[in-house]
């Protein structure tokens, strides 16, 4: 069966594959348009189940923010090769612009999502795709979502090493003109690359789960008991360790990075005087590539 250079091109620009593929997908789909698509999503699907067990921790983190939301994203690789190709990179661009549009509840909802800009199938089919087209392991694994009232709340972010972390930090402000200011944008970006750096659990110990520090608890007693010191001040041994515990792992109370004799707090602190303003960070979320959560 004669296949025109026109039909094939056309195919090429809709799969982005190579042109004696696309032309030999026309030929055994007798020149049908949408059964050579299908039959190449098919190969794409074949590829992607034989390389679904090779470790895909290599990619990008990605952020995208808009007024009302912020986004963090993550689309992983086989190779890092791979994760500067050009139609990864487009991809992961695509992705964003339409994640930040439809705003997603979550990673589920997010893997559904349609638009032209992928060839009207979805963003799991054009994964699937992607690893046809690249022969590499493609996951798009994670997605979170922030949130906020642009009348009391700013949020804030931080790319570390071309994607390698990525951070989104939730400030409240009780003052309308103090999450616009320069001061908050400074502070904000100085709390998202702390959590960059430091990785706590969570904002402050009121924050932290009573079965974590439950835990925590059990497993400091131990130690006191076996450390051979009277038991009277067992006790004292399990709240020293938990204060540490709360100081290490909860932004508030960690040191700063840039001065860590002084504790985030007091950073905070210092810019709630200088905007005349009560300031409370919310919430966080921290994604380190190839990372769990």
């Amino acid at each position: 069966m004669e296949i025109s250079a026109g039909k094939v091109k056309e195919l090429r620009d809709k799969t982005g594959l190579g042109m004696m593929i696309c032309k030999q997908a026309l030929i055994d789909a007798n020149g049908e348009m949408e059964v050579a698509i299908d039959n190449l999503r098919k190969q794409g699907q074949a590829t992607a189940a034989k390389r679904a067990g090779k470790a895909a921790k290599e990619g990008k983190i990605s952020i995208a923010t808009d007024t009302t939301a912020a986004l963090l994203y993550e689309v992983n690789s086989e190779t890092d090769f791979v994760a500067r190709n050009e139609d990864f990179q487009s991809f992961i661009q695509i992705l964003g612009d339409l994640l930040l549009d439809k705003k997603p509840a979550n990673l589920d909802e997010a893997l559904q999502i349609t638009t032209p800009e992928l060839g009207n199938v979805t963003v799991e089919a054009r994964v699937t795709e992607l690893v046809g087209k690249i022969g590499e392991n493609i996951s798009f694994r994670r997605y979170f979502k922030i949130d906020k009232d642009p009348t009391k709340e700013n949020v804030f972010s931080y790319i570390h090493g071309d994607g390698k972390i990525g951070v989104l930090i939730k400030l409240h402000a009780d003052k309308e003109d103090a999450l616009q200011s320069e001061q908050l944008a400074r502070l904000g970006k100085d709390l998202a690359m702390q959590i960059a750096a430091a990785n706590p659990i969570a904002v402050d110990r009121d924050s932290i789960s009573k079965d974590v520090i439950a835990k925590e608890k059990e497993i400091y007693f131990t130690q006191a008991q076996s450390s051979g010191k009277p038991e009277k001040i067992w006790d004292r041994i399990v709240e020293g360790k938990l204060t540490k515990f709360f100081q290490e792992m909860t932004l508030l109370e960690q040191g700063f990075i840039r001065t860590p004799d002084v504790s985030v707090a007091s950073i905070v602190a210092d810019v709630e005087k200088e905007l005349n303003c009560t300031i409370k960070p919310i919430s966080f979320a921290r994604f380190e590539l190839g990372g769990e959560g």
